[in-house]
């Protein structure tokens, strides 16, 4: 009976965990899913003690691939290879996304170089020469407002002295030179050259008066308030260098640190993109890629671990209580005869399927069914994905009501 059961329970067997057509509804027909029903029934009413269901077991398998795309520089393994986590498996070329982390990383250091003087202030040497310019703006500002003293104003009046005695001196001299140029007495030269003293002497003269009466003037307003706010300007220079930098300043120039150091982790984060790595240990089962393909963003190469096995089947709705989750499940497998292997149930479909779905009598309700999902290992390579197996699904014994008391 137990033979029977399994091959008549393989002709119903799974197309996959919730499987739909392309209207929606089941991929199972009708009649599919009531042999599926009656063979699951009859494995039960036939003196064996378990729910006896088939499927085909399916490798976990995880597709890897890139969020960028681009044009793939090198394949590194074949379909069929086994892979390690981490290995890389195909690389693309990364020109655009290495200058991408470099500028990045530019923009970075200038950020960070920008927070770092804010943050440290003005260097000694910068304090003391602002000192410097402000104590001599300060004291062009006071002998501004103060005037001329005492003793330049005498100065003044002796160099203007002294200036008007040569000019004198040079005008007699030319005098005398003239009467004897006049009587063929001295040459040309010596005429010209005493002319030329005495206008030199004229000029020294005028420009000696001239500061002797800037001197007993003093400054002009213009000049008094250009020192001023000469000396004003070192001044807030100098309190800018002692302050530092505003906390306002210093904030914004962390944000800007800190968002280059973002620009930073996207330009690598894409550039990490360029490479595709086997995303678990497994199998390479599919790879139809090489080097110079143009590949958009999205998987490229898919791993399968040939050890991380999986098993959907179904039962009915009247076989539901029979399950649940972390059960241990005695399997079978077509290749090794009566020889048991164990799965887990690790989950039970929370909604059920109809074949048809408007059904509404008791009669046609018990076509319903629903899918559970085994895992299971290998066992040292003896299972692999796609060999039909059978699960033994145990009868969990109902919970017996206690006795009802008797009247009195």
């Amino acid at each position: 009976m137990k033979r029977l059961c399994h091959s008549r329970a393989h002709a119903g067997s799974r197309a996959g965990f919730g499987e739909t057509g392309p209207t929606g509804k089941s991929s199972f027909g009708p009649s599919v899913f009531l042999v599926t029903l009656l063979v699951v029934v009859g494995c039960m009413n036939g003196g064996n003690d378990a729910l006896n269901v088939t499927g085909q077991i399916e490798a976990v398998t995880v597709a890897a691939g890139t969020r960028v795309g681009g044009r793939i520089s090198e394949v590194l393994v074949n379909e069929g290879d086994r892979v390690t986590q981490g290995d890389v498996l195909v690389r693309l070329e990364s020109l655009e996304a290495d200058a991408a982390v470099a500028a990045a990383q530019a923009r970075l250091a200038q950020s960070q170089a920008t927070l770092t003087r804010l943050e440290t202030g003005a260097r000694p040497e910068e304090m003391h020469q602002a000192e410097a310019a402000a104590t001599r703006a300060e004291e062009q500002y006071r002998m501004a407002k103060r005037g001329s003293r005492a003793q330049e104003v005498k100065a003044a009046e002796a160099a203007a002295d002294a200036a008007r005695a040569q000019r004198d001196q040079a005008r007699a001299e030319f005098a005398r030179i003239e009467k004897l140029y006049e009587g063929k007495a001295v040459s040309q030269q010596i005429y010209d050259q005493t002319k030329h003293a005495l206008e030199a002497a004229d000029a020294q003269y005028e420009a000696a008066r001239e500061k002797q009466g800037i001197v007993v003037e003093g400054p002009r307003t213009e000049q008094v308030n250009m020192a001023k706010a000469a000396y004003e300007q070192a001044a807030a220079a100098l309190d800018l260098l002692k302050n530092g930098a505003r906390r306002e300043d210093i904030d914004a120039a962390r944000a800007f640190r800190d968002a280059g150091a973002a620009d930073v982790e996207r330009a690598r984060a894409t550039a990490d993109e360029m490479v595709i790595k086997a995303p678990r240990n497994g199998v390479v089962e599919s790879l139809d890629v090489h080097a110079g393909d143009l590949v958009k963003a999205g998987p490229v190469v898919s791993v399968a671990d040939p050890d991380d096995l999986e098993l959907h089947v179904y039962v009915s709705a009247l076989m539901l209580g029979q399950v649940r989750i972390e059960q241990k499940v005695a399997l079978t497998a077509d290749a090794y005869g009566d020889q048991e292997f164990e799965g887990t149930i690790v989950q039970i479909a929370t909604q059920g399927e109809y074949t048809p779905r408007n059904l509404q009598t008791k009669e046609e309700r018990v076509q319903q069914v629903f899918g559970i999902k085994l895992k299971l290992d290998s066992a040292g390579g003896r299972l692999r994905a796609g060999m039909t197996v059978t699960a033994h699904l145990p009868r969990i014994a109902p919970a017996t009501s206690p006795a009802s008391p008797e009247k009195s």
